[in-house]
């Protein structure tokens, strides 16, 4: 593989914003309304603060060496043989991570856009696009996210600027006053889902041209992704209310609705839609190259596009029978996948630097 390929610090920022918004923009507000209620938004800032700490630990495993991705670090710690058996279980759950992404624009797209377009056919389009974009590299992906970017940026500037005449501050209240435990308890599906996710970044690190410049870049762009899911989360609720919020599968989408402008410009809705195409589009380019590269290392090949198009095949399949419905989506989301992104998001972290502190303290010594 071209260990010269190599992406700018602003450039990994936008591509952890892109990660930590990814589905989470549409989907979560209504998640952790149906924990948190009127103090949901305070959940979401809990787990931005969470997922910060976590993203400090991330980068004290990217210091135990800076020339090697997470697989390349498993294999180092691990050994060998443990390190590829730990390599395959991590490459399962970034597969998982790509086909749920994929699966959830489908979803969307079919169910409010294209309401006539068979899932599959939806899937197949939005992936070879995706592969495209991955067999052309990380340079170019980090390139054309930098390009579309400052779209995502004025479209939730826009959206929030739009809506903010309909909110009412009653709707949010009273603030801190009940419902403390489900405030906190709502703050857990959001921190699994996306920031324990952000764990398939590590891999990119490396690829940052200057180290100093990779933390920083992960740090900003992790602060910047919860403060707009936090801001998100809350026009929700001032807008739409907390029961509306949480019937809704995507609140944010149906807070692109309330916009009106003098009665004439109304129903925009569209900028939700470019604000969530352009996040999710490139998570799941992002993390399918990481998956790429992943299997290439088990697999001691020279390049990961060989396996590319396979990959791409099984992600098609898996996505399609992923899940029968949007609803089994949300509960395997505040269910099933904490535990497992935890694993990987959490306790993996964790040993990798435990046991890479043990040896440098016994390499010293």
């Amino acid at each position: 593989m071209n260990s010269e390929v190599k992406i700018n610090g602003r450039q990994f920022t936008i591509l952890v914003i892109m990660n930590t918004l990814g589905s989470a923009i549409i989907m979560g507000p209504a998640i952790v309304a149906s924990y948190g209620r009127e103090n949901s938004w305070i959940s979401v800032l809990i787990a931005s603060m969470i997922g910060i700490l976590v993203v400090l630990m991330y980068i004290q495993i990217f210091k135990l060496d800076r020339n090697k991705d997470i697989f390349q670090l498993l294999e180092k710690l691990l050994g060998k043989w443990l390190g590829k058996f730990i390599s395959f279980l991590f490459v399962l759950y970034v597969f998982y991570v790509v086909i749920g992404n994929l699966r959830a624009m489908g979803d969307f797209i079919i169910t409010h856009i294209l309401v006539e377009t068979p899932l599959e056919v939806m899937i197949l389009l939005i992936l070879i696009t995706c592969l495209i974009g991955v067999r052309m590299g990380i340079e170019v992906i980090s390139r054309t996210s930098e390009v579309f970017f400052p779209y995502v940026a004025i479209a939730i500037f826009l959206l929030i600027a739009m809506v903010f005449k309909e909110a009412e501050v009653t709707k949010i209240q009273p603030i801190l006053q009940t419902n403390i435990g489900g405030m906190l308890a709502g703050a857990v599906p959001l921190i699994g889902y996306p920031f324990f996710e952000l764990i398939i970044l590590l891999s990119l690190m490396k690829d940052v041209n200057k180290p100093e410049k990779a933390k920083k870049a992960f740090i900003i762009g992790v602060t910047i992704g919860g403060f707009l899911l936090t801001s998100i989360t809350l026009m929700c609720l001032l807008v739409l209310g907390v029961d509306l919020t949480v019937r809704n599968t995507y609140p944010t989408y149906v807070l692109g609705k309330k916009i009106s402008i003098a009665d004439f410009v109304e129903r925009v809705e569209v900028i939700v839609a470019i604000i969530w195409f352009f996040t999710i589009f490139f998570k799941i380019m992002t993390i399918f190259y990481v998956l790429s590269v992943g299997v290439s290392r088990i697999l001691n090949l020279k390049s990961y596009k060989t396996v590319t198009v396979p990959i791409a095949y099984f992600i098609i399949v898996f996505a399609v029978v992923l899940a029968p419905n949007v609803v089994y989506t949300s509960q395997f989301i505040t269910g099933t996948w904490i535990p497992l992104s935890a694993t990987f998001g959490l306790v993996l972290p964790i040993i990798l630097l435990v046991v890479g502190l043990l040896k440098e303290n016994k390499t010293r010594s």
